[in-house]
């Protein structure tokens, strides 16, 4: 007995792949996915960066309140709108002395990053036009007191802005635009 296997071609078995639109839909579909992650990460990138200057600022002073404190000399700190630097007042010649060794070195701000000081009883202070460019914005004392002051560390892009904030007596602390202040 002979049998026959006879094999019906199905539609199926002709049409096995995507078309060319469905394949562009899904193109389309994991482009607009991925422009919006790398758009995410490019904002949290510039707030993370901007956090991490603030919270090395807010170290760098109280270290320099510490020095201050030890050495029983006035610090100052002189800061423009990209960059910022310690000094240390000698006493006998009655000027200001650059710190250039770390964590005292010449600090300067990527291009998207500006910064933006106020001091109590000052308000906002220009950084252009200044007649007193070799005094520094913010004071530290031998006695451990610091000039009030808060300072921005403003992104371009619509991010956070981080603020280092002291009011002379406390320690000085990074923290969020819009976090409530713990003290």
């Amino acid at each position: 007995m002979r049998t026959s296997i006879t094999r019906i071609s199905s539609r199926s078995d002709r049409a096995a792949g995507f078309t060319f639109l469905e394949l562009l839909v899904v193109v389309t579909l994991v482009a607009i996915l991925t422009g919006t992650v790398v758009l995410g990460f490019a904002g949290a990138d510039t707030q993370q960066e901007a956090k991490g200057f603030a919270q090395r600022f807010a170290q760098r002073v109280e270290l320099a309140r510490q020095q201050a404190l030890q050495r029983n000399r006035e610090w100052g700190v002189f800061i423009s709108e990209r960059d910022y630097s310690f000094a240390e007042l000698d006493p006998e010649f009655q000027e200001w002395v650059p710190q250039p060794q770390r964590p005292f070195n010449h600090a300067e701000l990527p291009a998207y990053l500006m910064l933006e000081l106020e001091t109590k009883d000052v308000g906002e202070l220009p950084f252009a036009d200044d007649e007193d460019e070799d005094l520094p914005r913010l004071l530290i004392f031998s006695s451990g007191e610091i000039t009030p002051f808060s300072l921005a560390f403003r992104p371009e892009i619509e991010v956070s802005t981080w603020v280092v904030h002291s009011d002379g007596l406390s320690q000085t602390r990074a923290r969020q635009e819009g976090d409530e202040d713990p003290t």
